[in-house]
């Protein structure tokens, strides 16, 4: 901000203790939400006058009121906020925040005029003037607490009255979040807050904000610092926000519950079989919230999500929780519109009119918008927003698909010249220093196995015997921190995106293609620097001998596809139609049948290798959770016209097995240089209480789960040999687990929170795909710090690598790893801990949302593929069985295995009268009647007599909800007009 634009305030002194009351109250001791922390300037950008009381005395409140009356509008003039200057230096960090005085100077002159006589629109609500005058008369009311200054912050995590960790809301309710601890709490915290001994990174124990005034204007993925309450402040908190809604919620199960029971008592008696005497009796559902045990309220924002553009709705009418609000027409002080998240966790907020294009406001259809959220003062109800674009009406592929990205905030625009500029000109040949300082290994026999698709080729395998029968097992991978260097606008942004964004019809990269699919990407024939592991193995255990680590050229041979991989797994020879090459004498030329027998010789050794390690790896306890992911064939304008499971084949665990142990190589020795500030992956335990219920559920159904180690459940889900429902039973188990996350090991304190449970190893990194994930350069870098200090060779005693060093690996020069100190090669490639935290944290938000995007793409192909298929209404649409794996008081939940998706059939929506689904014989049918007990519901079904359009009948074979659309098939005789079905947990309906 420039200077003439600052107002210098007169400082006074910040008294110990504040009182909360306003200009013109006559009140003592305030007892409102903001007594004892700082206010003003709370964020940074704070534009809104702050207009606060201190015991300074009396005259010049007075001075300040008079000010503020020959005002003749509330305007929003630029202040400057210093910290007192009589504050004790050595006051104790428990004392209050101190509030901070600002004077402000303005002039009626300065005043905006009356907007309602230039800015005449109908789509606002305008205040009158008596209500204007009314307002102008107090100043705004302070809603949320001010935000502790970053000094004071660092202060109270020291002295343990303060921890921190990472939002996440709940999406069925906006007033409750959760923080998830993102570092260990310090001694201090623990001996000031007992009931956190037991909390750490990963425990899956979240510390509870009851109420928007304690999440304090956070949104999910801020990383927040937060005061834990007093069993007694918590006890009033919740009272206050949350008992009245559970209160609501529990008239509201009653009444459904009185409901149930009256219909199944007409169930039992015009069914024809027999009802259980619990039916409308549904004990699935908890008559009692479990009330969380720690509450806390944040005080700062120490990282915000960069990812503040939402998607959503305008509208010219407020919500009506915010009409009730006492500072409604706060918000009316300008014209503004409102928007509405798509996200029901997120806020309202307001958008400036003059920000909307014209032609926006006057679509008589809602269209979806993209807005940037803006600042939140402490007075403001809802956070501001600022327009960005108009994605249109939703229903095509390429909007939708547009949506889907916006939503999860992924970034796809075109990369800018900045960023392009830091690219190396086309064509680029590697340059002599490299050529000299890295090992050659362009004559080896190197490869690549990926999907027939793939551009953006990382990752490439070699195989040779040695002379002492040992194999010597090579992984490369593609080296892009070397045009990927720290600190430039082609880092900055590819730490933005963090990761390629795989959707149905195309991938959005996290580097531009130039580095994708040419300069990184390990395409056939041509020179690429890399990264590479060896390892000297044992050919029949599997057993590391000895590990090499070094940075190489390679030469890859040929790009091969998994099938073409199968293929030699099968016995067969490698087709005449790919490629191959051999680097002879210092160029490229077409591969010899010696070099062609060599690659299929390589491929039958990783196939055996790999399942000697994947044995070797669920014996020693490791678990296996997949989920079915499909594959679509699209025409020529981008429509799916077919849809199956991706199938897994022993090539794809071939490669899958030599990326795993790379990765926990890397991990150990990145670990071993730099214990404090690398970047590694986690895979905390699941939410035991949750698991414990899940393996109860499973139980009851007859299938026996045991709750205990990753070992023990991978051979629970060994002994079920239906295939369909052993898919069900895991993406049962998939829900109580936590996700993998990436975390800097400055973060957590004991080092057994490092592991990764579903792996079963006590270290795992990614090192394997640094085209398309950001923490892989990051990875890479340190490692290639790591051999700047220590070179190719073995660390000291490291339990996780082998200390011999084999004399097959090869020889480097002494000068080739630029050797420096360890604190040099620190200084040199890699940032602090608490950068490497920053870093993980944002990677972790982009996977996560990247994630999310991906199956949301997939969801989106499915429904306009099984809409096309309904589109012939003499068949019953797409027909898959579907099991049933939880009974509701309101509906059923089913899995589809073949689709790899889980609904949610509610009865309400069955039983509508417009709703109706279709039975093979293609009679059409209504719910009339249901009954629910705890492991089974009881349908009665009645013909459809009356005729329908054929729109209706296209639509009739399919229950429509969220998560797609399913056939649902019942099996009738030809002359019944009524009759009763029954579904039991684990049913299979086909």
């Amino acid at each position: 901000m420039d200077q003439t634009d600052i107002c210098q305030p007169t400082l006074v002194p910040a008294p110990q203790h504040i009182d909360n009351q306003r200009p013109g109250r006559g009140r003592g001791r305030g007892r409102g939400r903001g007594h004892g922390h700082r206010q003003g300037n709370d964020n940074g950008h704070s534009t809104r006058p702050r207009l606060l009381e201190t015991s300074a005395g009396s005259q010049q409140q007075q001075q300040q009121q008079q000010q503020q009356q020959q005002l003749p509008r509330l305007v929003r003039p630029k202040i400057a906020i210093k910290p007192s200057a009589t504050q004790p230096a050595d006051s104790h960090v428990s004392a209050p925040v101190r509030i901070l005085e600002t004077a402000i100077t303005s002039s009626p002159s300065s005043s905006h005029g009356n907007w309602r006589a230039s800015n005449k629109s109908p789509e606002v609500s305008v205040p009158d003037t008596k209500q204007q005058q009314q307002q102008q008369q107090q100043p705004p009311r302070r809603i949320y607490e001010a935000y502790y200054e970053p000094n004071v912050v660092e202060r109270l995590m020291e002295a343990g009255q303060l921890v921190r960790g990472v939002v996440r809301l709940n999406p069925k309710n906006r007033a409750e979040a959760y923080v998830s601890l993102d570092q260990t709490p310090s001694d201090n915290a623990r001996r000031l807050y007992p009931v956190l001994l037991d909390y750490d990174v990963g425990s899956g124990d979240d510390i509870y904000l009851c109420g928007e005034t304690s999440r304090n204007r956070a949104i999910f993925g801020d990383i927040v610092a937060v005061k834990i309450l007093p069993s007694k402040a918590a006890r009033n908190l919740y009272r206050e926000n949350c008992a009245p809604n559970d209160r609501r919620m529990s008239r509201l199960r009653d009444e459904r519950k009185a409901r149930l029971e009256a219909m199944a008592d007409k169930v039992a008696s015009e069914s024809d079989t027999a009802v259980s005497e619990s039916n409308g009796r549904c004990g699935s559902e908890s008559s009692e919230r479990r009330i969380p045990e720690v509450f806390g309220t944040v005080v700062a924002i120490l990282a915000r999500n960069e990812d503040r553009r939402f998607t959503g709705t305008l509208s010219s009418e407020p919500p009506m929780s915010i009409r009730k609000h006492s500072q409604f027409l706060q918000l009316l002080e300008h014209p503004v519109m409102w928007f509405k998240p798509l996200n029901n966790a997120l806020p309202f907020m307001t958008v400036p009119l003059s920000d909307i294009p014209a032609a926006v406001r006057r679509y008589k259809i809602k269209h979806y918008c993209v807005v940037r959220m803006g600042v939140w003062h402490t007075c403001d109800p809802l956070p501001t927003a600022s327009f960005i674009k108009v994605l249109g009406e939703r229903g095509s592929i390429d909007v939708e698909t547009t949506l889907i990205l916006e939503e999860n905030a992924v970034c796809y625009e075109p990369f800018t010249p900045n960023v392009l500029r830091c690219l190396p000109k086309v064509p680029w040949r590697i340059p002599d220093k490299e050529l000299k300082w890295r090992t050659d290994l362009r004559a080896d026999c190197i490869f690549t196995i990926d999907p027939p698709t793939a551009r953006d080729l990382d990752d490439a395998v070699s195989c040779t015997i040695l002379p002492n029968g040992n194999v010597l097992i090579g992984v490369h991978i593609a080296d892009v921190s070397y045009f990927v260097r720290p600190q430039t606008a082609l880092d900055k942004q590819a730490r933005l995106r963090a990761t390629t964004t795989y959707m149905v019809q195309k991938a959005i990269p996290m580097l531009p293609s130039v580095l994708c699919e040419d300069l990184c990407s390990l395409n056939p024939g041509v020179d690429r620097l890399a990264f590479s592991v060896m390892w000297e193995m044992d050919p029949e255990t599997a057993v590391v001998r000895s590990t090499w680590f070094g940075r190489t050229i390679i030469n890859s041979a040929c790009k091969l596809s998994y099938d073409d991989a199968q293929s030699v797994i099968e016995g067969n020879r490698l087709g005449g139609d790919i490629a191959c090459f051999e680097y002879i004498n210092g160029a490229n030329k077409p591969a010899t049948i010696r070099r062609r027998t060599q690659i299929e010789s390589s491929i039958r050794w990783f196939f055996k290798l790999s399942r000697v390690m994947r044995t070797r790896r669920f014996d020693c306890g490791a678990l296996s959770l997949s989920n079915v992911k499909l594959s679509f064939d699209l025409d020529s304008s981008g429509a799916p016209v077919d849809c199956r499971p991706y199938v897994i084949k022993d090539s794809n665990r071939l490669i899958e097995e030599f990326m795993l142990l790379a990765n926990m190589s890397v991990a150990a020795r990145i670990e071993a240089t730099f214990p404090n500030a690398s970047l590694l992956r986690r895979h905390s335990p699941p939410l035991q209480r949750r698991l414990d219920e899940t393996c109860q559920q499973l139980s009851n159904a007859g299938i026996d789960i045991v709750p205990g180690s990753a070992r023990d459940i991978q051979h629970s889900l060994d002994q079920i040999e239906d295939d369909e429902m052993r898919v069900t039973v895991e993406s049962l188990l998939t829900a109580p687990m936590q996700r993998a996350a990436y975390f800097s090991t400055n973060s957590i304190a004991d080092k057994a929170g490092y592991r990764h449970y579903a792996l079963n190893v006590p270290l795992y990194t990614h090192f394997t795909s640094p085209i398309r994930r950001y923490a892989d350069i990051i990875v890479h870098r340190t490692l290639e710090a790591s051999l700047a200090a220590f070179g190719n060779h073995v660390i000291g005693d490291h339990p996780l690598l082998p200390s011999l060093y084999s004399s097959f690996f090869p020889k480097t020069l002494a000068n080739a790893s630029l050797t420096v100190s360890v604190k040099d090669a620190q200084l040199l490639l890699i940032p602090d801990s608490k950068a490497i935290a920053d870093i993980a944290h944002q990677c972790n938000l982009r996977k996560d949302a990247a994630k999310k995007a991906q199956e949301a793409s997939s969801k989106l192909f499915l429904v306009n593929y099984l809409a096309q298929k309904a589109a012939h209404f003499d068949t019953p649409g797409v027909v898959s069985f579907a099991v049933v794996t939880k009974i509701k008081p309101d509906g059923f939940v089913l899995i589809v295995p073949m689709l790899g998706i889980e609904c949610i059939i509610y009865m309400d929506r069955l039983a509508d009268k417009h709703s109706q689904v279709q039975s093979l014989d293609g009679r059409t049918w209504r719910l009339s009647l249901w009954s629910v007990d705890t492991t089974s519901i009881t349908l009665i079904w009645e013909a459809n007599a009356n005729a329908v359009d054929e729109l209706d009948r296209s639509m009739s074979a399919l229950v429509i909800d969220d998560g797609g659309q399913f056939a649902v098939n019942i099996k009738p005789t030809a002359s019944q007009e009524r009759f009763t079905q029954t579904l039991k947990i684990f049913d299979k309906m086909s």
